[in-house]
């Protein structure tokens, strides 16, 4: 076969596996903003509690007791109430420090079942480390552009006793209502993975890979937590540890969407999110899809992208396929397949072009 014609034989099969990837993908779905998330105004959400109960939450702010309150959603004309929420502090010590907090809203907590415009808990982020508080927002649009199972998000004004307590960015919980709405299934094993969770091989015994840091697993369960079962994620990281760039592409597309976090890595390196799973093996959410069989990857927490930097990296200059710091085999054993390397790279080009436009200037004016 001649160079020609094996270059054109090369074309074709990159040509076929593009065309698998985007309908191998296709079961993910993107949920319209609705009533909570739309972000083409700025609604007011009106906490009422007694002041004991937010002296006491104040007193603990580490604490994950929830407190009963009143809630009040107003958008434009619309206002609507629910009684008996849980109001709690969110986020981590280093967060839950700072004078402005975040806030985890519970619609179900004290009424078993009930939700809120079909969401059963909100998040309302202070984005303390981003002082524009547009950052996280912006990086859930790219993913969005990209067709990765992005949050929903939009800004909020916060009163607490009517005490106005500022702009908050509304972020969309991880559960299984929301795992249902992207992918079809909640029924498989979701893990809220956190630092140092860097999918780095153990061993073949599940019980490894329920290892804690602070006094928590650094692969959560976050659904099926009564059988505690990681054989899944530990085949995952078998796999990736087990086969070279010439067995894993076929082991890997058994395990996890690849095309899905492909996707993934090109906005977390176009964003510098150095503060999720390549910069700093932290703060994903990883769920077993029951109908493919294969893990779904969902990133979150996004305040520390474009510019933002804790550990006195330049994020802007390093390679796209040499960005991470440590050990990640995820991200290093997929950029060892030609086939992802090359798609990822289209990924790139795509989100620069989409980056550099009026759109995005815009959106950010707007």
């Amino acid at each position: 076969m001649t160079d020609m014609k094996k270059n054109l034989f090369n074309l074709i099969l990159l040509g076929i596996f593009l065309l698998v990837s985007v309908t191998t993908g296709a079961q993910i779905q993107h949920p319209e903003n609705g009533f909570v998330f739309d972000d083409s105004e700025v609604p007011r959400i009106d906490i009422t509690i007694s002041a004991s109960n937010l002296e006491n939450l104040y007193a603990d702010p580490t604490s994950d007791l929830e407190y009963q309150a009143l809630f009040r959603f107003t958008r434009n004309d619309s206002i609507e109430e629910l009684m008996d929420i849980g109001l709690r502090f969110r986020g981590n010590v280093y967060s839950r420090a700072k004078q402005k907090k975040s806030f985890r809203i519970s619609f179900n907590s004290f009424d078993r079942g009930r939700d809120f415009h079909g969401i059963e808990k909100m998040n309302l982020n202070a984005e303390t480390n981003d002082p524009s508080l547009i950052r996280s927002k912006l990086s859930w649009n790219l993913y969005r552009y990209l067709g990765v199972a992005g949050l929903r998000s939009n800004h909020v004004l916060l009163y607490i006793n009517n005490t106005f307590y500022g702009v908050y960015i509304n972020t969309e919980h991880i559960d299984e209502k929301y795992v249902r709405s992207r992918f079809g299934t909640n029924d498989g094993n979701l893990y809220k993975c956190l630092w140092p969770a860097d999918l780095t091989y153990i061993d073949e015994n599940q019980d490894s890979y329920k290892l804690e840091n602070d006094g928590e697993r650094v692969y959560e369960l976050n659904i099926n937590e009564e059988w505690d079962d990681y054989e899944d994620l530990t085949r995952l990281i078998s796999v990736l540890e087990k086969n070279n760039s010439l067995q894993l592409r076929d082991e890997l597309e058994k395990v996890i969407n690849v095309q899905q976090y492909l996707k993934t890595m090109a906005v977390d390196v176009m964003t510098g999110n150095w503060d999720g799973y390549i910069g700093n093996r932290n703060n994903y959410f990883l769920y077993r899809d029951q109908v493919t069989g294969r893990f779904e990857f969902i990133p979150y927490d996004l305040d520390n992208t474009f510019g933002i930097d804790w550990l006195g990296e330049d994020w802007s200059d390093r390679s796209i396929y040499d960005w991470h710091r440590e050990e990640r085999p995820l991200y290093v054993k997929i950029l060892q397949v030609d086939e992802y390397r090359e798609q990822f790279t289209v990924y790139i080009k795509k989100l620069a072009d989409y980056m550099t436009s009026n759109d995005l200037n815009q959106e950010m004016e707007r």
